[in-house]
């Protein structure tokens, strides 16, 4: 009998400490992976994300735009000068199809200039200096920062919201550009039709 009842005992015992051993391991082990666990909340700040964001970035004109960048390029020289952009745009579409690569003999570029009208118009274009704005909408969150009485501090995801982000590029035209340089003839073009550059508007076989 007895030797029926004593591994009974045993085993009991056994299985009731078998738990409370593990219940402590556990207790230790989240302790040690989350060590903000026994720390209270002190403080909590809510930022709210701003509705619009300014970013300046240094731009360099590109060398061989695609008909969008060409397309940038006349509006922004549209509004540099107080021009419609559709006058310029209209003659670029009929001299080149915003194309850069375009050529037709000793003409070349987006506004197919020969050597002669081109270093007339450089001559007299006065600012070198190029700006142009884009704008972007997106989805940003505000923040929640908690400050912990251990000195911890953790951000979390807020609401969702909507930002404007605003850029502002700017840079310069190439000191000596070719002839076939294109933000180049665009400044010179509009010029032309603002009627402040040597070239004059009535030089281009396609009218605004």
């Amino acid at each position: 009998m007895r030797r029926k009842i004593v591994p009974i005992i045993v085993t009991a015992h056994a299985a009731v400490a078998i738990p409370v051993l593990s219940v402590a391991a556990a207790s230790a082990d989240d302790q040690t992976a989350n060590p903000q666990a026994g720390a209270s909340i002190v403080r909590v700040e809510r930022v709210k994300a701003p509705a619009r964001r300014v970013v300046h970035r240094h731009f360099r004109p590109w060398r061989r735009p695609s008909g969008h960048q060409v397309q940038t390029a006349i509006h922004a020289e549209a509004r540099r000068w107080h021009i419609p952009a559709a006058a310029l745009s209209m003659r670029v579409a009929c001299e080149s199809h915003y194309r850069w690569w375009a050529s037709n003999g000793q003409f070349v570029g987006v506004l197919q200039f020969g050597a002669s009208a081109f270093a007339r118009g450089l001559h007299t274009i006065r600012d070198h200096r190029i700006r142009f704005v884009t704008k972007r909408v997106r989805t940003v969150h505000d923040a929640r920062i908690f400050h912990y009485a251990d000195g911890r501090i953790a951000r979390k995801r807020g609401r969702p919201r909507r930002q404007t982000t605003v850029y502002i590029y700017t840079g310069r035209l190439p000191r000596h550009p070719s002839t076939a340089d294109t933000w180049t003839q665009l400044r010179i073009g509009a010029q032309a039709i603002r009627g402040i550059s040597a070239v004059h508007s009535s030089e281009w076989s396609c009218g605004t």
